[in-house]
């Protein structure tokens, strides 16, 4: 991308390259961008030509955040949930088995829909852009993105839409990495071991907008939500690249040190490796 979709503003500073691919920070505002050019609708990690998928990460490793997020978030008897960009349908499954709500699902690839339809028997979860969806305004309580902020060039239209399909006081909740940390982590690792070109260190060809906490909150207030409010959840119990069950209790050991922090610094510090963001459409 060549400027901020925050400010604008065609001013920016390189914070990494990964592979000659330049990330930047924009110097007014501090959101940080991919300068690779992505089109504005592609199927992300569906969009290979295997058949099969890595069900012990898709399925087994987010079981935990989705309990988590369904105790934290779907406390109401019964609602109207939509997941957007909801890939194989596990989370739409999980709140369907777990919970009295409704739930939808749409995702662009028709490769993963194909394999939520007939291997996790979904019904509601659908093919195409939810923006083409006809779905009527005012018809949904929470609608979720699980990792899809960060892989859109242009969020603002996404969201404005999404912002008509809740109803008054409905929720949206996003999740994404958590730029700084990440940053942090891939330095660390150039600096150990040096660029190694096959390694994707910030995912600059899919992650095309990196966010902080203050700069998605910003994009949810441009789109008319209010009320940003974090928190930290259970991570996804896997870690890339390593079958290592020492390396998960690792990453289980960090996530309870950043809970800790950050319910100790009343959410100032966020150290956690990801983002979980809910705003409201207002009443």
């Amino acid at each position: 991308m060549k400027s901020c979709i925050l400010c604008q503003s065609s001013e920016s500073s390189t914070v990494f390259n990964e592979n000659g691919i330049p990330i930047v920070e924009c110097k007014f505002c501090g959101h940080v961008y991919s300068s690779f050019e992505q089109a504005e609708h592609y199927e992300g990690y569906w969009d290979g030509e295997d058949e099969s998928y890595d069900l012990e990460w898709w399925d087994k490793a987010h079981r935990g955040i989705y309990k988590d997020f369904i105790r934290t978030y779907l406390k109401a008897p019964q609602g109207k949930l939509l997941d957007v960009g909801c890939g194989l349908g596990f989370f739409v499954k999980a709140v369907l088995e777990s919970t009295s709500w409704e739930a939808h699902g749409y995702e662009i690839s028709t490769r993963a829909v194909d394999f939520a339809k007939k291997e996790n028997k979904l019904v509601t979860v659908h093919a195409g852009l939810v923006q083409d969806s006809g779905l009527p305004t005012n018809s949904f309580d929470v609608i979720t993105l699980w990792d899809v902020i960060e892989h859109i060039p242009k969020p603002h239209f996404l969201l404005t839409y999404l912002f008509t399909l809740l109803g008054p006081g409905g929720v949206l909740f996003l999740q994404t990495p958590n730029f700084p940390i990440q940053l942090a982590k891939a330095k660390l690792k150039v600096t150990l071991r040096g660029m190694k070109p096959d390694v994707h260190y910030l995912e600059a060809k899919d992650h095309v907008n990196n966010y902080k906490m203050k700069t998605l909150a910003e994009l949810g207030k441009q789109c008319g939500f209010t009320k940003p409010e974090y928190k930290v959840l259970m991570p996804i119990l896997s870690v890339a690249g390593s079958k290592s069950k020492l390396a998960v209790y690792a990453k289980l050991g960090y996530y309870f040190l950043t809970k800790i922090l950050f319910n100790l610094s009343f959410g100032l510090i966020n150290w956690n490796n990801t983002l979980f963001l809910t705003l409201r459409k207002p009443l």
